[in-house]
């Protein structure tokens, strides 16, 4: 099993022949340029991306190498959080979905494949730490302001 530069290890691997048999996702073709055969060098983990989305917003986006769309679900769980919990917690659903059938779609060939980078991950989750503890602190003052009486 080849795992070349791909951050997490593949689950199996595989050939394009097997996973083409049946495309996953939206309908589409494969990757042009990518023969049938073509041997699979890491495939994504669709429960692993969505899990990683579970506990970290954003974050199955950026395993399968789509870093401005975890920034942007990220970003929108916190607004939707700050405005209300439903807006909140929709955008985390679909960033789960999302993470998972992409997934899916890279491994059908049907979206190319992208490798996530140890740097890329890192710093997700350092900006995910720091964006939670500013919308902490911003919900604290919020409560405590509530709770004043002006003078």
């Amino acid at each position: 099993m080849r795992m070349g530069r791909n951050l997490f290890p593949p689950p199996e691997s595989s050939t394009r022949t097997e996973i083409m048999r049946e495309p996953i996702g939206f309908p589409g073709t494969p990757v042009p340029g990518m023969r049938a055969d073509t041997p699979v060098l890491g495939e994504k983990n669709p429960a692993f991306a969505a899990g990683l989305s579970l506990l970290f917003p954003g974050l199955g986006q950026v395993y399968n190498g789509e870093t401005g769309k975890g920034v942007l679900v990220l970003f929108g769980v916190l607004a939707g959080l700050l405005v209300m919990l439903i807006p909140g917690v929709a955008v985390w659903l679909f960033g789960i979905y999302d993470a998972w059938a992409t997934a899916r779609r890279m491994n059908a060939g049907t979206v190319p494949f992208r490798e996530a980078r140890l740097v890329t991950v890192l710093l997700f989750m350092v900006v995910w730490t720091v964006g939670m503890f500013a919308f902490l602190a911003f919900a604290a003052l919020a409560a405590f302001a509530a709770f004043t009486v002006p003078l």
